[in-house]
């Protein structure tokens, strides 16, 4: 059994928030005020590197040597931005950093269970077998509004089932990506607690790597982004009015020291 058998293979990259701040301080602004917006981008940017760099790491090249990486099937790659200029309470999330690049400290007081998230699906219709790759999920299963086939023109998204692996034509077509996928409750710091005021709490989704590097008790410094997004278990509730919860999500994890945040 070799090595890459018994040490998973890490998709993710750190960067230093700081260092990139003195590099181009254009793109770190950019970054700053819009996250949400550039982190598909930099997932991009960030594989075009890596394989340029080591093409050895391409799963597309599985025919010659150097087959060994390819068995780690990783097709996208992260960026963990760290050391943030400034540093927030819980509870100085606001609206205004809702997208941005952010940093909050708290004290983790619980864990869920690190369970499979499709980042994104590859769908095949049912009635005429067309393929429709690569479709973005944003935080529930998103399945094709329309089948691309002209002659088809299916409409209903429960005729598209989902596509685990690639099928048999090579490279990246077919097939869905998988990322590990925790829920963090984080809560304000005990010195952060105004007298007379309770602490407030929020959720955090961290994935890959950070997974299982925060336990409760833990004082951790989170970087990432505000999102909302709406609450399932409310809109799967008949005669419940649907809410919004807000979920610090995209997070790096872990505690300060461990993770240099």
């Amino acid at each position: 059994m070799d090595d890459f058998d018994l040490f998973p293979f890490n998709s993710t990259i750190c960067v230093n928030f700081r260092h990139l701040l003195s590099y181009d301080p254009d793109l770190a602004d950019a970054i700053e005020s819009e996250y949400v917006r550039f982190e598909p981008y930099l997932r991009r940017a960030t594989k075009e590197f890596i394989l340029s760099n080591h093409p050895e790491l391409d799963p597309s090249n599985d025919g010659g040597g150097g087959g060994g990486h390819s068995r780690n099937q990783v097709r996208t790659y992260f960026v963990a931005l760290y050391n943030a200029p400034t540093v927030l309470p819980v509870r100085a999330l606001r609206t205004g950093t809702i997208g941005r690049f952010t940093s909050v400290s708290g004290t983790v007081t619980r864990t869920s269970d690190v369970r499979p998230e499709l980042l994104v699906g590859s769908f095949r219709c049912r009635k005429c077998g067309l393929l429709a790759p690569d479709i973005l999920q944003q935080y529930h299963l998103t399945r094709p509004a329309l089948c691309r086939n002209p002659r088809c023109q299916n409409r209903n998204p429960s005729e598209f089932h989902l596509e685990i692996r690639a099928g048999g034509g090579g490279g990246d077509s077919g097939g869905s990506e998988f990322v590990d996928w925790q829920r963090l409750r984080v809560q304000e710091n005990a010195d952060e607690i105004p007298p007379g005021s309770m602490p407030r709490t929020i959720d955090v989704v961290v994935r890959n790597e950070m997974v299982e590097r925060a336990k409760a008790g833990d004082r951790v410094v989170l970087t990432g982004s505000l999102v909302v997004i709406p609450d399932g278990n409310a809109l799967a509730r008949a005669g419940d009015p649907a809410r919004a919860s807000a979920t610090y999500a995209g997070a790096r994890a872990g505690r300060e020291a461990a993770t240099g945040g």
